[in-house]
This record gives structure tokens, sequence and C-alpha cells, in this order.
């Protein structure tokens, strides 16, 4: 079965995106979904993570611009400078550099955006067929990803649902979860959005008496874990 998206970019107006939601943030969030549901028998998933691609040219490239940077730096002060130190100062900074960027939200700076929409609708699809959105009995589930680092919000509907609301529907439904964290209440915009899903769904797919929860409802949170980090 097919499924249809939306996609937006640049809507993050902080740099913390990692704690953008907090674990009281989530379960609110879910309990949206539980009351978008009850209407409909459609499915509703929402899922958030750190990144959508792991970027590695980009890391290689930050670091080297790292380790030149380093080295002028080291150029410039008035010290005894050598070969060898001027080496050791660039292996260093390299080393460095490479195992900081990837934490970093200002790699996406040198990430081409072109490749960062490709890397968050691929990851959307897939996070999209790896929940069984596209098994629900009337093709009427709905992903909303959140990818911090890309800044991007996709809005995936399967077939069944997408042919009755099609793109206005999910242009409101991300410009619900944009809103609100422009605003700097991500948790009220997701929270909307998802009511808005709910509403769309209960109009062409409602409650059915023999319906049944096929998905569950808690957040896919796939961003890294703080203490393991």
């Amino acid at each position: 079965m097919a499924a249809h998206s939306v996609i937006s970019t640049s809507y993050l107006r902080s740099d913390s995106e990692s704690m953008l939601l907090s674990q009281e943030d989530k379960k609110i969030i879910a309990e949206a979904i539980k009351r978008a549901e009850l209407a409909t028998s459609g499915e509703i998933v929402f899922a958030i993570t750190g990144a959508s691609g792991h970027y590695h040219h980009a890391t290689l490239q930050g670091a080297l611009i790292g380790t030149v940077l380093a080295a002028a730096v080291y150029l410039a002060l008035p010290v005894p400078q050598t070969i060898g130190l001027l080496l050791w100062t660039e292996i260093i900074a390299f080393a460095l550099f490479y195992s900081v960027i990837p934490h970093l939200p200002m790699r996406r700076w040198i990430i081409p955006a072109r490749e960062m929409s490709e890397c968050v609708h691929d990851a959307a699809f897939r996070e999209f067929y790896a929940r069984g959105l596209y098994k629900t009995r009337e093709s009427n589930g709905v992903l909303i990803y959140l990818s911090f680092l890309e800044r991007q919000v996709v809005v995936l509907g399967d077939k069944g649902i997408h042919e009755k609301m099609g793109d206005l529907h999910w242009n409101d439904v991300r410009d619900k979860i944009i809103r609100g964290i422009r605003l700097g209440k991500a948790r009220e915009g997701i929270c909307a959005a998802v009511e808005s899903c709910g509403i769309g769904l209960a109009q062409h797919f409602p409650h059915r008496p023999d319906d049944i929860n096929e998905l569950p409802d808690e957040v896919i949170d796939r961003t890294p874990d703080p203490e393991v980090s």
C-alpha cells in the first residue's frame, strides 16, 4: 500500500533539540493519541528522532575544518613553533573535533539541505513500515515524524486516509507542530496536530463496534539517551 507525505523544514528556534520533549511531554502526547483514536478506527503514531542520517562525511568535513582552524591558531600564537608540535596540534584537534561534532546540532550547517530532506523522508517511510502502519484494516494509519537535527516534520498518511483527506489536511497537521515549536510550546503544538488527525480520521473512518487498537499509542522515541551519550 502506498503512503503519502508532507515535509517541512527549519522549524526550530532553539539549539537544544535533543531536549525538546520531556518525559512528561511524551506521556501527555501519548494520552492525546489515545483520546484522538477513541472516535475513529484509524491509527496515529508519533515518532521523534535525534537525526535521520549518520552524515559521516559531514563529521569528517567538520573535523578537517576544525583541524585547519586549530593549526591557524597555533601558528598565530607568540610561542616557539616546530613541525612536530604543529603535527601534534593537528592530530589532537582532528580527533577531538571528530568525536565531538556528531553530537553538535551545528553540524547541519555543512550538510546539504537536499540530502537532509532525502534522509528524513526515507527514515519516515522506514518508520511507517516498521511500525506496521501499512497493515491497518482500512489503510488509515497516520505517522507524524519529527527529526531534530534536520529540523523537519514529516506527516505520512496511508492510501485509504490520504485519498479522502489529501495534502491540505496534512499541511494543517504539520503547521500546528511548527507553530507550537516556534512559540516554544512543542507539546501543545503536537497535541493539537494529533487532535486534528483524530478529527479528520473520525469524519471518514468512524469508530467501529469491532474496532481494536491495532498499534501502541506511546511516543516512539529514537533520540539519544542522555545517560548513555
